[in-house]
């Protein structure tokens, strides 16, 4: 399969997300795909959406929605942003933004980091953002060379944990704390806290599997 060039962008409905934020984050290249009610979200940023796909348990069916939609039972083990995820990845597109996944819910916003995890898991990047923060995941996988160029954003907030392992290993270059193949581990959150210092800075996942956090340094 050819891998589309398009960035696949997937919007949620959580009830804090940003139309304004949303509308300035999505290109006109960009595949827009929406989660369940978070067409109500791309229609308020005055978004067109090529993709609808959910259950419809928590909002109302858009009977006047003209384009593709993929409604799923209600009773299913994948949560809407997942099945969106699973879908665009079996169409090729590999490269994904997810929007409007933050606030609300915890048990969702948490959920919404694992579909991070499975992105990377297959092969792709995929990227939570909101106004204030970026949140992605990288795994070692088998070659041992996931890594992320962190450009132009010095004095920004950093964070890297483990995630969905015991531990992982991890490089940081261009940080106020910087390591070298370095041992994290699930129950001592020592990659908190952290500062970007350099206009270039790497992060690199040589074993297990990371949630790497980029936020603004306001915040406590």
């Amino acid at each position: 399969m050819v891998v589309p060039l398009k960035r696949c962008v997937v919007i949620g409905a959580s009830p804090e997300a940003d139309a304004e934020f949303i509308r300035e984050s999505v290109g006109g290249d960009d595949f827009v795909v929406c989660a369940d009610g978070g067409y109500i979200t791309a229609l308020r940023a005055g978004l067109e959406i090529d993709l609808l796909i959910g259950d419809f348990d928590s909002s109302d069916y858009p009977e006047g929605f003209g384009g593709e939609v993929i409604r799923l039972p209600v009773m299913k083990d994948d949560t809407d942003t997942l099945s969106c995820v699973r879908e665009c990845l079996r169409r090729g597109y590999r490269d994904f933004v997810l929007l409007g996944m933050t606030g609300g819910r915890i048990d969702h916003t948490f959920a919404n980091y694992s579909v991070l995890l499975f992105v990377a898991e297959n092969g792709g990047r995929a990227a939570i953002s909101d106004r204030t923060s970026e949140i992605t995941a990288l795994t070692g996988g088998t070659d041992g060379k996931d890594f992320l160029t962190v450009s132009n954003k010095q004095g920004r907030g950093f964070g890297v944990f483990p995630f969905g392992c015991r531990s992982c290993r991890v490089t940081l270059r261009g940080f106020l704390y910087d390591i070298e193949e370095a041992e994290l581990f699930a129950d001592i959150p020592v990659g908190a806290c952290n500062t970007v210092v350099s206009e270039e800075a790497l992060v690199r996942v040589s074993d297990g599997s990371a949630i790497v956090m980029l936020y603004e340094s306001n915040q406590k």
